[in-house]
């Protein structure tokens, strides 16, 4: 009986396995082939000398609503736009600006360490936390579909675009300006009545990685909580 136990946990083991390298691999693989289009369709000119002197083009997706130039009776609106950036930072370009010398061993050196995490923590969590384990799988497609294009590029391809304005059903006056460069797109200001805001521009690697930790967020917060719930009812 525990060697036909043994040999089933094995093979939940294996099939766990083979699925999550199906889902990496699937990931990773639309990641780079959304990107090569990108590249191929958006790029319009880049100089052979400088990877940051370049000219991308925006084509424009849909827009929902009107876009309202009327600061004092904004509408709802929604715009979404194929727009080709070369981001050589972290998300948002955090840390683009540094230096070329230190950015990039800096970027290897970080994304290796996430790698280790991811694997580390993906081995030491159980086959019954699926949720939590198709996270880390998602954060881990998206972590290597940036690391490379840094490999091979020097920079990572971004072309999803959104903007939108919203309306608020009651005044709000609030600013914040006070981060400094690098940490720009942290510094917002929303008027009166609405709130404008220019997505920093990412792709289907970042949209992995915010779906793996939010997925993390819900089974720690929620799905653990049950669990622990679960364990205390069966206890005698």
């Amino acid at each position: 009986m525990k060697w036909i136990c043994a040999n089933s946990l094995k093979s939940v083991r294996r099939l766990s396995l083979i699925t999550l390298l199906l889902v990496a691999g699937g990931s990773v693989g639309l990641d780079q082939l959304t990107k090569i289009v990108a590249e191929r369709e958006l790029l319009l000119w880049s100089s052979p000398d400088d990877l940051r002197e370049y000219r991308g083009k925006r084509v424009p997706v849909f827009a929902w609503g009107e876009y309202s130039y009327d600061r004092d009776n904004p509408t709802s609106y929604l715009e979404f736009n194929f727009t080709y950036v070369r981001n050589q930072g972290a998300a948002w370009g955090m840390f683009s600006e540094m230096e070329d010398s230190f950015r990039v061993p800096f970027f290897y050196v970080v994304t290796l360490l996430a790698f280790v995490i991811i694997l580390l923590y993906l081995r030491a969590t159980p086959l019954y936390h699926r949720t939590s384990r198709f996270g880390l799988v998602l954060v881990l497609s998206g972590a290597v579909g940036n690391f490379l294009d840094r490999f091979r590029l020097g920079y990572v391809i971004d072309f999803l675009d959104f903007r939108w304005v919203l309306p608020f059903p009651f005044p709000v006056n609030l600013s914040v300006d006070f981060f400094p460069s690098f940490l720009d797109f942290l510094n917002v200001s929303i008027n009166a009545n609405s709130w404008a805001y220019d997505f920093p521009k990412f792709n289907w690697a970042d949209s992995m990685i915010t779906t793996g930790v939010i997925l993390l967020i819900f089974d720690t917060l929620v799905l653990d909580t049950i669990r622990k719930r679960q364990r205390a009812t069966d206890k005698p």
